[in-house]
């Protein structure tokens, strides 16, 4: 679109109204931002023009900031030159809201005089999830506008308010049903007729509550969880005391220079790194051809267990009618109950209505009998992982379906060729790794089976979009992206560093330090120790590993000490509590480990715990990435980011390996080789890149 078209004028009667059209999201480019200042400046100068409304064309008003401008620096006029000039306006002007406002275009809501919003309208400042502050004045309008409490918890929690809620506070004048630009003008002219003027934002005076130093830090202890290893919630805090303690002006000045400084921090770069990764990903190589997605307008899961309720749950939630499979009537009694009982709860929540909660359930079915399937377009396995009853039961769906419809296997880590080997239509099979629990995480491993069409991949991608969800195009390798990853790298070097000398609740509070929600030790006795001993046995059936390989697993699991689920794993729970408390017995396993193997146990420090670990990750992670198995070094991150755990605000393993420099890496892999010798041996693609002086990020583009 031309710039000439981004900002379209238009007048009716003694209103002036300014009609934005850059789709499909509205972000406020330059040409927006010129657009908007020539509207300002032609109304004011038209004395017939007794008011202005400013409303966008699409499903939204102005969606947030151009995000390329990040990278590519911010053209004249700058938003703090675009927003002045609205707020300095003579003449009374009007934003008119529907859809999402977030960032600046909340930022340009609050420079004009008034605000409407349609009902369902969500509000908010959520730079933080990106790692910087507004820079348009949020910082300095918001306060003057909700009062300090209210403002400090919008932007450090990072989460929109409603229409309902942002009138209540003072954000915005009222809400509204019809159409924006009807019920822009009608507000208009009732401003002009009951002699509404300019009334100016900056000019508002300060509430009471701006000084209380008490609330800032109830706020920062509200949301430490989710602020862990952050800082940017200090440069908010900088930016609002700075609205009591200068002049409007002076405060813009503050915030512009902590906005910089917050977009010049690795912390920021992370972020920014994992948004555009996770856009970037439902992107389909070309070289793996094109395809239009096929329409899905039913859909099957086969297996009532927890795995398949979650995935029905979230096939529901994307509006689809499902039929849920389970030959075991009380397998599928349980997951009808789940499925209901989920579905039930958000009613009695409030975050569905009665009615949407009745609709819901009414599309779900359940059977007992594959027959049932009959007429879905998407089928969804989600029994054992066990490879010949997966096999069996695609064979039997392949000769069930009609020519369009898809198979996906749930599999965590087993091979989709070998899974279709018995289908005679190998193209439409695929794997959908949902990652429990399924309704509630966000990604899915979308498996390329050597034969899967490229249009079986989009049509899965397609519903994993539908479903909310994030979706990773993998490689048909043993646990594809991540459990390969997990097992060969994290999960293994950790057991190795046991057998040296550290100790479970160690290992698990380094890498809590650094940043993951659990640390390994404790991620395997809430999943049971039984489960990674099985997925273990199907990769020993096609590959091999030298010793030590997650022994101490393994003699866990021999022994009966399965984790939380038997009171006792890597760590001992007492009458059934999560929080598990070390135990003497599991150092005299490790103990005895090393010994057989004859490894001589030491001291171990938190530095080099996890330093090994995250090293193990980025090694393995290249050499799926050469083999294939990724297709981006960005779509690795997304999924350690939204899958297992890895600190957002370090960007991914990957994009933290940048950060560290990939000579730096490779030297430390090649220190770590010249102790412990065979699987730390640099992979060629760290070893190329580094020479190159290149990255991760520059391979990608």
């Amino acid at each position: 679109m031309s710039d000439e078209q981004a900002v379209q004028l238009q007048r009716d009667g003694n209103i002036g109204i300014a009609i934005v059209s850059r789709p499909p999201v509205n972000a406020i480019d330059v040409a927006a931002r010129r657009g908007l200042i020539d509207a300002i400046d032609a109304f004011e100068r038209d004395d017939a023009i007794a008011a202005v409304v400013i409303c966008c064309k699409g499903k939204t008003f102005f969606s947030g900031a151009d995000m390329a401008e990040f990278d590519t620096g911010i053209a004249a006029p700058t938003y703090r030159e675009t927003l002045v000039r609205l707020e300095q306006c003579r003449k009374p002007v009007v934003a008119v809201m529907h859809g999402t406002v977030l960032g600046g275009g909340l930022e340009v809501a609050m420079a004009c005089h008034w605000r409407v919003a349609r009902e369902g309208t969500a509000l908010g400042l959520p730079e933080i999830s990106l790692g910087v502050i507004p820079g348009a004045g949020g910082t300095q309008r918001l306060p003057r506008l909700v009062g300090m409490s209210v403002a400090l918890d919008m932007l450090i929690s990072g989460s929109a308010i409603s229409a309902e809620r942002a009138e209540a506070v003072g954000l915005i004048d009222g809400c509204f049903t019809g159409d924006p630009l009807i019920e822009g003008i009608a507000m208009a002219r009732k401003l002009v007729a009951d002699g509404g003027g300019v009334r100016r934002t900056c000019d508002t005076n300060l509430p009471r509550d701006a000084l209380d130093p008490v609330l800032f830090d109830e706020v920062l202890v509200r949301y430490k969880k989710s602020l862990q290893g952050r800082t940017t919630q200090k440069l908010l805090v900088d930016a609002l005391q700075a609205v009591t303690e200068n002049s409007f002006e002076q405060g813009l000045d503050v915030e512009a220079a902590l906005s910089q400084s917050a977009v010049a921090t690795r912390e920021s770069a992370a972020l920014r790194h994992a948004f555009f990764a996770e856009r970037k990903c439902a992107k389909i190589p070309t070289s793996l051809g094109t395809a239009a997605a096929r329409p899905v307008r039913a859909a099957a899961v086969i297996g009532a267990g927890t795995m398949g309720s979650g995935i029905t749950i979230a096939l529901l939630s994307a509006r689809l009618p499902v039929v849920l499979v389970d030959a075991n009537p009380a397998a599928l009694a349980r997951g009808l109950d789940m499925v209901s009982g989920h579905f039930q709860s958000a009613g009695a929540k409030g975050r569905m209505t009665a009615d949407a909660v009745a609709e819901t359930l009414g599309r779900l079915q359940t059977a007992d009998d594959l027959a049932a399937v009959r007429e879905a377009d998407l089928v969804v396995e989600a029994v054992f992982e066990d490879l010949a009853l997966k096999q069996s039961l695609v064979a039997d769906l392949d000769k069930l379906l009609p020519a369009h419809a898809i198979i996906a296997s749930n599999t965590s880590s087993l091979s989709i060729a070998e899974i279709a080997k018995g289908a005679n239509h190998p193209e439409r099979v695929l794997g959908m790794h949902f990652f429990s629990p399924a309704n509630v995480m966000r990604l899915v491993e979308v498996i390329r089976g050597e034969r899967s069409s490229i249009e079986a991949i989009e049509t899965a991608m397609a519903v994993v979009r539908s479903m909310r969800k994030i979706g990773v195009l993998a490689g048909d390798a043993f646990g594809f992206i991540g459990n390969k990853m997990m097992l060969d790298g994290y999960f293994r070097e950790a057991e190795q560093l046991l057998l040296e000398g550290a100790t479970p609740a160690q290992i698990d509070c380094a890498m809590e330090a650094f940043g993951f929600a659990m640390g390994p030790c404790r991620v395997n006795d809430l999943g049971g120790m039984d489960v990674g001993a099985a997925v273990r046995e199907q990769l020993f059936k096609r590959e091999s590993r030298l010793d030590p390989y997650c022994v101490v697993s393994n003699r866990l699991a021999e022994l009966g000490r399965l984790g939380q689920k038997t009171g006792a794993g890597f760590y001992r729970y007492e009458s059934g509590a999560r929080g598990g408390v070390e135990d003497p017995e599991v150092s005299l396993i490790i103990q005895q480990l090393a010994a057989e193997r004859g490894i001589a146990q030491r001291a171990i420090d938190e530095r080099e715990i996890i330093e090994r670990c995250v090293l193990q990750l980025i090694n393995v992670g290249a050499g799926i990435l050469s083999q294939k198995v990724a297709y981006r070094a960005s779509d690795i991150d997304v999924v350690w980011l939204a899958g297992y755990g890895f600190p957002r605000y370090l960007g991914g393993p990957m994009f933290y390996a940048d950060t560290l420099g990939l000579d730096h890496v490779a030297q430390r892999i090649r220190h770590y080789h010249d102790l412990h010798g065979h699987y730390w041996t640099p992979a060629p693609l760290i070893q190329e890149l580094a020479q190159r002086g290149s990255s991760f990020q520059q391979l990608d583009a």
